[in-house]
């Protein structure tokens, strides 16, 4: 598989997955596919370490649960044989309240035969879960603190 083949690989597998498109995402992937999302899973627990198939249709199913409208805008792509670095900028609309959500995610993807193998994801979510609460935790962390500084 060339590098032009890879790119649009990827291009795919983020088109369905924020598409929402179990089918075409699985498409993507490789049986054995290993995703590790960096982010607490104490407060996400669909995300954090999966494997296999399984977790895609999780994943999906969640968002739609959470979120009426999921769109990304691909910010870079660097290709290297079997490895792919992406960024993306999101904005989830939330069901609940009707507000959007922002974030930068950085995404590093490994081939094997065509199909993605390996799948890790940043992003900042302190910043994330500030923006589903709808307020600043700054303050409150910053006097938790300073409360445990002072005993």
């Amino acid at each position: 598989m060339d590098d032009r083949q890879t790119r649009q690989r990827v291009l795919d597998y983020l088109e369905a997955f924020y598409a929402g498109d179990v089918l075409r995402t699985l498409d993507c992937l490789d049986d054995e596919i290993d995703i590790i999302t960096y982010a607490p899973v104490e407060l996400f627990p669909h995300l954090g370490h999966k494997h296999g198939h399984g977790w895609v249709t999780g994943a999906i199913r969640t968002q739609q649960q959470r979120y009426s409208s999921r769109k990304y805008e691909l910010r870079f792509m660097a290709v290297d044989g079997d490895k792919v670095a992406t960024m993306q900028f999101l904005s989830l609309r939330k069901h609940d309240d009707d507000r959007v959500v922002h974030l930068e995610s950085a995404e590093f993807f490994t081939f094997r035969a065509g199909l993605i193998l390996m799948h890790r994801s940043f992003f900042d979510s302190f910043d994330f879960v500030q923006q589903l609460l709808g307020r600043d935790l700054t303050d409150a962390f910053a006097a938790s603190v300073r409360d445990t500084m002072r005993r």
